[in-house]
Formats: structure tokens, sequence, C-alpha cells
């Protein structure tokens, strides 16, 4: 018989409480931007507030199976900051360094260059990656994704089947956003999304794993991923994909070059894997 809280059965309830919250946010805006319904002014708190399903369901179960140690010790997954500096280029400067070989793409085939000599484009810099560190989606996604479910279901499936099972429910887990006009991903096709969500997750797993399961690398990586494309804006105009397209090449190479190393396979750092709680009352 399966333990109550055995990692997989934990991994299951985590995944339905993610998409419950959220698209109860998600969906209400989604209808009303469908003439179904009305949220008012309500709708950009609904779509920041579903943007943390994933962190608020993690917490939800963790509070209850382990109680505030245990969720002391979750938390504390983002202060792991000693690891080398390759580390830190990775998930910062990398993302960096290709916006601006996807700006010369772009430009070589015709595109608009941006004004990146206007210093108020690099001061915004630093307040627009903080704002998107910490409402942009990299808290209230990563603390679940990578800080819970990688955990609990890669001791099972490995390296490379946690990522692209990740990859996979993150994408279905966006779906809302696709219909509700404003947001990223309301002018791209799901395929190409799930495209590069999987290999971003590729990447994740690859920088959480390489940093001993430190979280702040994978927020810091998210972070920066969703701040140069808002700070350099190399879109003409709206409906414009060619960059991320180019990007998703990009980052699906970058996927694929880390499994072709062998960096990717096995199933990660063992030393502290996940084992069944025993419930704590709530």
């Amino acid at each position: 018989m399966r333990p109550r809280n055995s990692p997989v059965r934990l991994a299951v309830i985590f995944t339905i409480y993610a998409f419950a919250i959220s698209w109860l946010c998600w969906l209400p805006a989604a209808a009303a931007d469908h003439g179904i319904g009305s949220v008012g002014s309500a709708a950009p708190i609904l779509f920041v507030l579903g943007t943390f399903g994933p962190f608020l369901a993690a917490i939800t179960i963790i509070s209850r199976t382990s109680g505030a140690r245990g969720l002391r010790d979750f938390l504390s997954q983002a202060l792991r900051w000693r690891v080398g500096i390759q580390w830190y280029a990775a998930a910062v400067l990398a993302p960096f360094v290709i916006r601006l070989a996807v700006l010369y793409i772009h430009v070589s085939k015709g595109g608009t260059f941006p004004d990146l000599g206007d210093p108020s484009r690099w001061i915004a810099v630093p307040e627009t990656f903080l704002i998107v560190l910490l409402i942009g989606g990299p808290t209230g996604e990563e603390f679940g994704w990578r800080g819970f479910l990688l955990q609990r279901v890669q001791p099972r499936l490995g390296m490379l089947g946690a990522s692209m099972l990740i990859g996979v429910v993150s994408s279905v887990w966006h779906l809302p956003l696709f219909f509700i006009t404003g947001t990223a991903q309301s002018h791209l096709p799901f395929a190409l999304f799930a495209v590069r969500t999987v290999s971003l997750s590729i990447i994740s797993t690859w920088l959480y794993n390489g940093t001993k399961r430190s979280l702040l690398f994978v927020l810091l990586f998210h972070a920066s991923l969703n701040t140069w494309p808002n700070t350099l804006n190399v879109l003409e105009s709206e409906g414009t994909i060619g960059p991320y397209v180019s990007t998703t090449i990009i980052y699906t190479g970058w996927a694929l070059q880390l499994f072709l190393l062998g960096l990717i396979r096995g199933r990660g750092d063992r030393r502290s894997e996940i084992k069944a709680a025993p419930t704590v009352a709530a």
C-alpha cells in the first residue's frame, strides 16, 4: 500500500492544487475577455494571484505534512548562494547574451533595432528585474515546479524525464493565459511555447541540481529570461514572434547540448532525497 504522504502522491496533489488555484483566477478573466461575465478592475489582480498557484500549492502541502520546520527548509532553498561563479553567469548573463544574439538575427532580417543608447532603458533594468522576480512569474512558479515537484518526481523519472514532465505540466498550466488579451502568451502558438517551456525546464533542472539544489539560481534564471525581453523590447509590433522563435531555437539547442554531454542524465543529487513525511496536524 502506498504511504499516505509518498512523494508520488504528493506530486499529484500538488499539481491538482496548483492548477485549481491558478485557473480559478485566470479562467474568469479569460471568459470576461471573450464577453462572458465580467471581472472589472480585478483582472490585473487575478492575473498576479494566478501566477502564485504553484507556490501556494507547495507551501500548503508542506505546512500540512512537515510543519514549520519543513516549511523553513523549503523556503531556505532560495538562500543557497555559495556556488561557483559559472552558475551565476549561466543563470543571469546567459539570457542576456542570448538576447543580444537574437537582436543581431532580428536586425539582419530587416527588423528595427531598439535605442540601446538611451540611459533610461538600462537604469530601469534593476527595477524591472526585481519586479519580474517577485511578481512576474519566477517566485510564483519556481518554488512549486523546481522547489517542490522536481524533488518528488526526479528520483523516479530521472533528471530528463522529470524535466520533460514538468515542462509539459507547466505548459498546460499556462493555457488560460493564451486566451487573455495582453498576456505574453496571447500572440504565441501553443506548440512553440510548449517546446520552449520544456527546453527551459531541462536547463532549470541542470541549474538546480548543479548548484546542489539551490532554488536561487533557478529564480535568477527565470527572472533574467523575463527581464531582458521587457527591457530591450525587440518586438516591432504586436504579434511579431520572430525573436521568440529565435530564442526558442537557442534554448532548445542548449537543452539538447546538456543531454548530449550527459549533464542531464541520472537522477540528480540524491543525498537529500525527499522521503514520505509523517502528517502534521493542520
